[in-house]
């Protein structure tokens, strides 16, 4: 489902995915290093997803909204 979304809403939810995983390794894994050069291309390529994603229509981002919240899922 998640596939009829524009592009930039599928890279921003798999960007959000993955943006969580990095944050929980970092909270709870004591091994979990990151060094400041792949913390700071982190951060500007979150920064250039964000920019692309309030360019999408507003009818576009509800809906994703609505699919996040309720978890609507076709089985």
């Amino acid at each position: 489902m998640l596939n009829r979304f524009p592009r930039e809403i599928r890279s921003f939810g798999k960007l959000f995915v993955d943006m969580q995983r990095e944050r929980h390794a970092a909270d709870y894994n004591p091994d979990a290093r990151f060094s400041r050069s792949d913390v700071m291309q982190m951060i500007e390529e979150t920064a250039r997803n964000i920019t692309r994603f309030n360019r999408v229509a507003v009818k576009d981002k509800r809906a994703f909204a609505v699919y996040v919240l309720f978890n609507l899922r076709q089985d």
